[in-house]
């Protein structure tokens, strides 16, 4: 019995830590105000890079909001690297004006690769700084605008707003719309105030000439966006997060199409916590570097199902277990965990602040259940290495 209630205590401080992380950080960005900045006249050359496998379906979409940039148009230019496509995806990029290289590699594959490719063919090119879209994204107008802005206040390495293109799809876009609402309006924010790193999302990453040159693109894995963020702030560098540069994805409509790419996710991140999360960790106290520490959290702290999903668990463990009542042992825990509970459904309230069609998000919630029972599995297989090793490609549907 003791032997249990020292392992609750455990998870439970570890779910706590990642509720007062969340919680702080939503505090600063409501009691923080953003300070004013300066406007700049247009002066980044900058190049988009569009790593794209078979993605003939959406890429005339993108490329068509990216020529509609409010941004000098001989200041930028689109490179599409059309990787091992079995479609029309190259002849459609050539189409619609973009500059496309084509990559035929089954050995060595994933998205990592086909942005190294895509970097090393454009290394003798006259630009500034590079932004890394997905092919399946809209990009909002201003978005090179709004990054040349923050690279002359001095910023070299961005991660753009990376919001929803179809958040009303389903019941599962709604909640994800909630959920990356929160950490494009809130948590992304958040950070930037007080000047810490945000992370890397792989859709809507830009570095400044410097950063290409100085450090390459060296993460291959399937987690690539997290291993590359690890690999920079441990380097001394920071992700800034420009909220109003936005990029906008398409999202997955059901579990069956979310499958693959979530395990991936995961499986990546989890391989990237255990080989650079507590090297960050170690690295932070060492050299009592606040940015190396809060770098290190969102690698070791459960993600937000995880963490909704943990909570569940221990109070279903309180409630089973017969503990002996030692000075109210029971009503402590149920008390601890209950507060843990309802902070976590508070954020999912303070994410439906930011999104449209507040009501139909709110409801959303009805169906998390599912959505945590099959995240859960997710993170099992994840942890335990399934979807590690090879990269699988997302079905797409329009």
């Amino acid at each position: 019995m003791l032997v249990i209630q020292v392992i609750i205590v455990i998870v439970g401080i570890y779910i706590s830590l990642y509720v007062l992380y969340n919680l702080s950080l939503i505090l600063v960005h409501f009691l923080i105000s953003r300070s004013s900045s300066l406007k700049f006249s247009p002066a980044t050359k900058f190049i988009v890079l569009v790593p794209a496998n078979d993605e003939e379906l959406l890429i005339s979409a993108l490329l068509h909001s990216i020529r509609a940039q409010n941004y000098p148009k001989n200041m930028y230019e689109t490179v599409v690297v059309a990787d091992n496509c079995s479609d029309q995806t190259a002849t459609i990029a050539e189409r619609e004006g973009a500059r496309t290289v084509v990559r035929a590699d089954g050995k060595c594959t994933g998205k990592g690769y086909a942005i190294t490719f895509g970097l090393e063919n454009i290394k003798d090119e006259p630009y500034d700084a590079v932004l890394i879209v997905d092919a399946d994204s809209i990009v909002k107008a201003d978005t090179l605008r709004e990054l040349d802005q923050a690279i002359q206040r001095g910023a070299r390495i961005m991660q753009c707003f990376n919001g929803l293109a179809n958040p009303n799809d389903s019941w599962f876009t709604r909640l994800m719309d909630v959920s990356r609402s929160l950490g494009n309006e809130v948590l992304g924010p958040a950070k930037e105030k007080i000047g810490l790193s945000a992370h890397l999302m792989g859709n809507g990453m830009c570095f400044v000439r410097d950063v290409i040159e100085r450090y390459g693109w060296n993460a291959f894995t399937v987690g690539e966006d997290w291993e590359y963020y690890a690999k920079l702030v441990s380097k001394g560098e920071r992700v800034a997060f420009v909220n109003s540069a936005r990029v906008y994805h398409r999202e997955s409509i059901d579990l069956k199409q979310a499958t693959t790419q979530r395990l991936r996710w995961s499986s990546g991140r989890f391989a990237v916590a255990a080989n650079q999360g507590i090297r960050l960790l170690c690295d932070g106290i060492k050299k009592s570097s606040l940015m190396r520490l809060d770098a290190a959290a969102p690698l070791l702290l459960p993600n937000p199902s995880l963490g909704i999903s943990l909570t569940v668990l221990l109070l279903a463990v309180v409630l089973v277990v017969p503990f002996p009542d030692h000075r109210g042992l029971l009503g402590w825990f149920l008390g601890w965990f209950g507060m843990l509970f309802v902070l976590q459904i508070t954020f999912y309230l303070v994410g439906v602040m930011y999104v449209q069609e507040k009501k139909k998000k709110l409801l959303a919630i009805f169906c998390a259940p599912v959505f945590l029972a099959w995240k859960s599995v997710l993170d099992l297989l994840s942890i335990a290495g399934i979807g590690r090793k090879y990269w699988v490609r997302t079905e797409r549907k329009l």
